[in-house]
């Protein structure tokens, strides 16, 4: 069965079947077009949504109304990283969940959006916009400014004038203790050089960077390795730097012969994931996060709301290192 409509009934009957086939089309609000990253964490968190909040993926129909108390779908996290934090929330009624224009009755809504940093007991209240979508379309998008802490717990509340609250709950990574392991470097054959680093108790790395630094230069030049590596078995990350390679990355971009390259000192930066953010297996399938309650943390209501700590370590070249880059 297609997505049909129960006119006499009022209410909108969905096909999970061809919500699934839908997923890879769904587009959503670029939050903040700086970075790749970010769209395509939301980008999947908003197909992940769609699924969660209409359960598996088979021909079962669904009336998304008999919601059992749910009031609100949200999506969105907390970025340390970042002083501007951005959620979508979808208030779930029988009033069709597309807006189509600002005239439109769903383009009005009842909530009021606030977070609550639960150890210092401040509370934010997040600004509403109705805000148009890639797509053509419009939604809620809520926006709040304020700094994010390490280790902190955040609470999300979404309230309606009738009291009635969605709620959810994110810890913020904290990092502060860990350092990076450097394995000895290894000299390929070829000549090539790469090094493994270890990031213990990191499980769930994210837009890793491979710092370069150069001396009298005031930052560093930083390599993108997204979310290369491997799990280890105690529960941390091992990223594979190729070194050689980065030379050449290196060499353009300082305009400068390979053989000139001297940096001074390495690093990573890298974003973590809240754990509760972790999917099964650290595998994100679609077929297996479609069953409800896999990855949500949202209280009578739908979606997920996570948080994104930062990490970074630095430390001098290694006189293994220097020997073999001839150094």
């Amino acid at each position: 069965m297609d997505l049909g409509h129960d006119q006499a009934a009022g209410r909108t009957l969905f096909t999970t079947k061809r919500l699934c086939g839908q997923l890879h089309k769904l587009q959503i609000l670029e939050l903040d077009s700086r970075s790749h990253y970010k769209r395509v964490l939301i980008s999947f968190l908003a197909s992940l949504v769609v699924v969660l909040a209409f359960a598996s993926c088979d021909s079962t129909e669904l009336d998304p109304f008999d919601n059992d108390e749910k009031y609100f779908t949200v999506f969105g996290f907390l970025n340390e990283r970042e002083r501007d934090h951005s959620i979508r929330i979808i208030p779930l009624s029988r009033l069709a969940e597309r807006i189509e224009s600002p005239s439109d009755p769903q383009a009005s809504i009842d909530a009021v959006v606030t977070t609550t940093d639960l150890r210092s007991g401040s509370v934010v209240r997040w600004n509403h916009t109705l805000t148009r979508l890639s797509d053509g379309s419009y939604g809620h998008i809520y926006r709040a400014s304020f700094i994010v802490r390490p280790s902190r717990t955040y609470r999300l509340e979404i309230t309606r004038n009738d009291g009635k609250i969605t709620s959810a709950e994110t810890d913020v990574p904290n990092l502060s203790g860990t350092r990076v392991e450097q394995q000895l470097p290894v000299v390929r054959p070829d000549s090539s050089v790469y090094q493994d680093l270890i990031l213990p108790g990191i499980n769930s790395p994210w837009d890793v960077e491979v710092s370069y630094w150069f001396p009298f230069s005031g930052s560093p030049i930083r390599i993108p390795y997204g979310r290369s590596g491997v799990a280890t078995e105690d529960g941390g990350w091992m990223v594979r730097v190729d070194i050689t390679q980065d030379m050449e990355t290196l060499s353009a971009i300082r305009q400068q012969p390979e053989e000139n390259l001297t940096w001074d000192a390495m690093g990573v930066r890298l974003q973590v994931l809240d754990a509760k953010w972790d999917p099964p297996m650290d595998i994100f399938d679609p077929e297996v996060l479609s069953i409800p309650g896999t990855l949500s943390n949202v209280e009578k209501g739908f979606g997920f709301f996570g948080s994104i700590g930062l990490f970074q370590d630095d430390w001098p070249n290694s006189a293994a290192l220097n020997a073999a880059l001839g150094f």
